[in-house]
């Protein structure tokens, strides 16, 4: 924290807009991209919103982290982090400093409750789904000079892949007996999973659903359905379930809704070739699914500037001669 008789100056804006934030999930830790800060000996840093589930009612932590960066001093600042209505003016802020070494994070464990965004001043602070937060941050001993600035953009999203699991020679399948379909992904959130059928009970077919190491906490949807032999969908069903990325022992018990008896007995409507055919249907809460800095200024000294811009490609044939 900057010592009460110096003179600080305002020396960094980051402004962080986050596109689809009603799809938070209680849970759920943001992070923003690392952006670096030149009149603080090129130190990076981050903002982290959280969302404290555990809570009730649910708040909001909001902090500023310093990243791994090469710099071994210690950064004494004052920053200021609040959440901007549509016109850029604060709906709400709070201010604190401290001295900051690599990885050292500081803020508000109780910022704001979540309610109060999403249900009571929504239009307030998600006009069009977006949230838009911004850091100040404060430094002494560097004198005068227009403040950088970093505007970045997130958007919330899910991730989602549909695909056939045929199960070949089915009838024979006993109590005991495993069928597993071992699934790679693009996913960076849920980048490996296995589904396992099983006959319990002598005729209950049983589906688990695991989630390999790798996979960070998501919210998993998933809609299962029984496709006959003209590949029309009979009979489905959807469940979801939480996955917690240090609980990897834990399997998903699919809801039951198929028996063998069923099936067997209609035979040649839904085990074409002694085939059973399952429609799956993968959703995954995904969190941030992409982020943008769409503009980055640094006022190296009263008259050196950088700037850094976003690029659009672009179609020679309509450029005008």
């Amino acid at each position: 924290m900057i010592r009460e008789g110096d003179d600080s100056y305002l020396v960094f804006k980051s402004i962080w807009i986050i596109e689809n934030f009603s799809y938070c999930l209680p849970w759920m830790k943001l992070k923003s991209p690392p952006f670096t800060v030149s009149c603080l000996g090129n130190t990076k840093w981050q903002l982290i919103i959280r969302l404290r589930g555990d809570l009730d009612p649910i708040y909001i932590t909001y902090e500023l982290c310093r990243e791994d960066d090469d710099a071994t001093i210690s950064i004494d600042i004052d920053f200021e982090l609040s959440f901007l209505n549509k016109d850029g003016i604060p709906l709400t802020k709070q201010k604190t400093g401290g001295s900051f070494r690599a990885k050292d994070i500081l803020g508000f464990s109780k910022f704001l409750e979540l309610e109060e965004i999403t249900l009571q001043k929504r239009k307030d602070f998600i006009p069009n789904d977006a949230l838009t937060a911004r850091c100040l941050l404060w430094s002494a001993g560097i004198g005068r000079l227009e403040p950088g600035l970093c505007l970045i953009r997130s958007r919330m999203g899910l991730e989602q892949s549909s695909f056939n699991w045929i199960i070949e020679s089915f009838s024979s399948l006993q109590p005991g007996q495993k069928r597993i379909l071992q699934i790679q992904t693009t996913s960076k959130q849920v980048p490996s999973l296995s589904m396992i059928l099983s006959l319990v009970y002598d005729d209950e077919i049983r589906i688990e659903i695991t989630q390999e190491r790798g996979c960070e906490t998501n919210m998993s949807d998933c809609e299962i359905s029984l496709v006959d032999g003209a590949g029309r969908v009979v009979r489905t069903k959807r469940d979801k379930y939480f996955f917690v990325s240090k609980q990897r022992d834990k399997a998903w018990i699919f809801p039951s809704f198929l028996k063998k008896n069923y099936l067997t007995t209609k035979k040649g409507l839904y085990l074409p070739n002694d085939e059973l055919t399952l429609k799956c249907v993968w959703k995954i809460d995904s969190g941030i699914v992409s982020h943008k800095i769409e503009e980055f200024k640094q006022y190296l000294s009263s008259n050196i500037q950088s700037i850094a811009v976003h690029m659009n490609s672009f179609d020679y044939s309509k450029e005008k001669i």
